[in-house]
Formats: structure tokens, sequence, C-alpha cells
């Protein structure tokens, strides 16, 4: 037999299950953003609002952490989908290393916005 389990730690299952969490999670930021962001036609959709929404920091927490997790969510899942296709190891790792940047540059781009945007006068 050539197959030779090599225990739960190695199969993916904490990549699994964390898909299925970060997905729950950010369906319900998701809609907890849509509540906040569009509950009337004229909420949230001009700079002051957005500026004045964002320096509360429970609000900039929300938002960072609906960065990080689509963030992960997403590129995790482009990353399974390319999973699929069989390839050589060297094109594999190319690939993931392309996937990894994008997802730091996003992630930076992002974080930094949030992070700098100018408070309530």
């Amino acid at each position: 037999m050539a197959y030779k389990y090599k225990g739960s730690s190695t199969s993916g299952t904490f990549g699994w299950y964390f898909q299925r969490i970060t997905g729950v999670i950010l369906f319900i930021q998701v809609l907890v953003h849509f509540y906040i962001s569009h509950r009337t036609w004229d909420s949230g959709h001009d700079w002051a609002t957005i500026i004045q929404r964002l320096s509360d920091p429970y609000m900039k927490t929300f938002y960072l952490v609906f960065v990080a997790l689509g963030l992960y969510h997403g590129l995790n899942g482009v990353w399974a989908i390319i999973r699929d296709y069989h390839m050589s190891d060297g094109r594999r790792k190319f690939i993931f290393g392309v996937i990894f940047t994008i997802g730091i540059f996003i992630g930076m781009l992002g974080f930094l916005t949030m992070l700098t945007l100018p408070s309530v006068q």
C-alpha cells in the first residue's frame, strides 16, 4: 500500500474548518455592514459619514477583521481551486507564491487605508 496516513495535523483539517468558520463570520459581517451602511437611502454614502463611523475604534476593529477574514477566505478559496489541477511542484509553489504576494499587498493596502484615515475634527 503506497498511502500512509500521517494524522489529521497534515491532512488540512484546520484549513477546511477555518474556511467554513470564516465563511459564517463573513456572512454575519456582511449583514451587519449592509444594515449599518444602507439602513436608509441616504445613510453612509458620503465621506463625512464614513470618516465619522470609522473614527469609532469598535467599527475600525470590525472592518479590520472584515478585511483580514475576507482576504484569508477569498485567497484560500482560490488556492483550493488551483490545488484541484494536477501540476508540477514547481508550478504549484510559484502560483502559491503569487497568491501569497497578492494577499500581502492587498492586506497591507487595506490595513494602511483603515489605519491612516483622518479622524473626526
